[in-house]
């Protein structure tokens, strides 16, 4: 039984520019996906890719590793996405086992569930082995913000040795200091309209 590797978040618009560096290569990627939302990254996935030059992009919503491999055979595209969210242990099978019936010098990128990806891992070795290191987990740009702005927060915080209410009432009261580093905190906290309050 497969491991499965521990898979780096990458957005949409991140893995488009890695994908791009192998353009005209035989590549395998896995795009692990939330359940209920692989239609979505995928079309922002197409979007991302088709916006570097010379780059055709297909996207295919196969049902099963049979229908798959009939509209590979007439798909000439740079880079195939592949929606297989539907995919469960029986498609991966088969998958693993005609796998040379998915070579061509293009990228290829299949879009999965967590669970998905579990059974292509245990069901797939060799077609796994293909992937390797180009397993990627999607990240929200939204939530990768969210965290930045935690992060920067956390930071802030250590930095002045006050808390995110010391600041907000510091600044109604006009004593926040004029450091740049306060603005930018008050920014972060959604309060950009107390940077420059009357002292009362």
């Amino acid at each position: 039984m497969s491991m499965a590797p521990t898979l780096t978040g990458m957005t949409a618009p991140q893995l488009a520019l890695r994908l791009f560096a192998e353009a005209g290569e035989a590549t395998y990627a896995a795009y692990v996906i939330p359940a209920g939302h692989a239609a979505d990254a995928i079309e922002e996935l197409r979007d991302e890719l088709g916006s570097f030059p010379g780059i055709a992009v297909a996207v295919l919503r196969p049902a099963s590793c049979a229908e798959l491999l009939r509209e590979l055979a007439g798909t000439t595209a740079d880079a195939i996405l592949i929606d297989a969210a539907r995919f469960a242990r029986p498609e991966w099978l088969q998958l693993d086992r005609r796998r040379s019936a998915l070579a061509r010098a293009a990228v290829l990128v299949f879009a999965t569930t967590p669970d998905g990806f579990g059974e292509l891992m245990q069901a797939a070795p060799n077609f796994a082995s293909w992937i390797g290191a180009l397993a990627f987990a999607y990240e929200d740009p939204a939530r990768q913000q969210s965290e930045l702005r935690a992060r920067r927060l956390e930071a802030l915080r250590a930095w002045a040795g006050k808390s995110d209410d010391d600041v907000v009432r510091e600044a109604r009261e006009g004593r926040l200091p004029a450091d740049p580093e306060y603005a930018e905190w008050l920014v972060l906290l959604g309060r950009a309209d107390l940077m420059d309050p009357q002292p009362t």
